[in-house]
């Protein structure tokens, strides 16, 4: 959309985790370096924590693509596993098929392959992602695995990834003996003020901006950080619709009014006060905790009826392929075809480079915040987009526009 207008090569505040965007703060560069220590060092595991949207998930794959083939990777995702699930899960990324087997059998399993591995002299690396969703008893099962070792080292070296919440459930009674394995810890923190400016510099030079002035001025970084408190993805979200509203008004840099529109845009109190909310009555405490989060009613094109999907998670992938949260089996569909993010209530829709295109409201978008009763088109199929509930706290059915025969309406392919 803007790229041309700002002599940029890509989109340079996208929210996939890209490593060749990643601004490595002090706080990012210390746990990078604790994370490299670990697995070279071959030196038992680290704990990585931080608020969703402070880069933990760009820092680990920053750290994968770093890895050669030394190194033999398995990365769980899906943490809400009993112990079983947990170790079938490990195998199934080490190519094993271990359905149908006992724990012994499991077990057996994944000590032969290290043993293996660790005499072909290659580094296991197991990295766990979403780790403050892990039971006690799976935990159990980590510090476990923490003890298997050689004369010469750890036969798996392994990265606990999560929210602010797995500091307190490492920290809970009986957990101990696991903290004893842990060899760092370490929290990482929203951006200082200072380094809001070179992050947001940083990602522009890697997106190919050669101006000779800063997009976003000195006079601008108060403002951003009082609205995004420093966390690295509320920046990218606020930078990117600032640069869409400069774009929509011809105008070629990003000023303090421009920079207020977006804010407005994006409907944001300051970060401080979303974080911090005023104390409510009864009444308005239970009326928050009653309120749904925004859904999708998805009318697909070889289907009579809707189905409903609540927000729930922070990211929602769309596309034809059956990796994706909302699997279209339209052919017209890509693989990957967009996404859905939503932080605090509000989602923003992004295109993940379709090539049909993602449609709002019969235009091409590539990337917005969506409102209530939005209408997306992906492909033969029609997506509502909804904030609340009607009044009676029942979902009514939502009647979508029809899907147009012959495939074309909005979009040109």
């Amino acid at each position: 959309m803007y790229l041309e207008h700002f002599g940029l090569r890509e989109l340079p505040f996208q929210l996939t985790p890209d490593p060749r965007f990643l601004y490595l703060s002090p706080g990012h560069a210390r746990a990078k370096a604790y994370m490299e220590y670990t697995l070279w060092n071959r030196d038992s595991f680290v704990v990585v924590t931080g608020d969703v949207g402070s880069g933990k998930t760009t820092l680990i794959q920053d750290l994968v693509e770093g890895l050669d083939h030394s190194v033999v990777l398995a990365r769980i995702h899906q943490t809400q596993l009993d112990e079983l699930e947990f170790f079938q899960a490990v195998l199934v990324e080490f190519g094993f098929k271990p359905f149908g087997k006992g724990k012994v059998e499991l077990l057996d399993m994944l000590n032969s392959y290290l043993v293996e591995q660790h005499r072909q002299g290659r580094h296991v690396l197991l990295i766990i992602d979403e780790a403050q969703n892990l039971t006690p008893r799976v935990l159990e099962e980590v510090r476990l695995l923490t003890g298997l070792e050689t004369s010469e080292g750890k036969l798996i070296n392994l990265i606990l990834v999560g929210q602010p919440e797995l500091r307190d459930v490492l920290n809970a009674p009986g957990m101990e003996q696991l903290n004893q394995r842990i060899r760092f810890r370490f929290h990482l923190k929203p951006l200082a003020p200072e380094d809001i400016a070179e992050y947001i510099r940083h990602r522009l030079s890697v997106a190919g901006y050669q101006g000779e002035s800063d997009l976003f001025g000195p006079e601008l970084m108060p403002l951003i950080e009082r609205y995004t408190g420093g966390v690295p993805r509320l920046i990218n979200i606020l930078c990117d619709t600032a640069l869409i509203s400069a774009y929509v008004d011809q105008r070629e840099t990003i000023d303090t009014a421009v920079m207020e529109d977006a804010i407005a845009e994006l409907q944001w109190a300051p970060y401080h006060d979303r974080r911090r909310p005023a104390p409510k009555t009864l009444g308005e405490a239970f009326a928050e905790a009653s309120k749904p989060p925004p859904r999708l009613i998805v009318q697909e094109d070889d289907k009579e009826q809707t189905r409903e999907i609540p927000l729930e998670q922070d990211v929602l992938n769309i596309g034809r392929l059956p990796s994706n949260d909302l699997q279209l089996r339209d052919p017209s569909v890509s693989g990957h075809h967009a996404k859905i993010i939503t932080i605090h209530g509000t989602s923003f829709l992004e295109d993940l480079r379709s090539t049909n295109g993602t449609y709002v409201n019969g235009e091409r978008v590539v990337k917005c915040v969506l409102r209530d009763g939005d209408q997306i088109t992906i492909g033969r199929n029609r997506i509502r987009y909804v904030v609340e509930q009607p009044p009676g706290g029942k979902p009514q059915p939502t009647r979508l526009a029809p899907v147009d025969p012959t495939g074309t309406e909005g979009n040109p392919g």
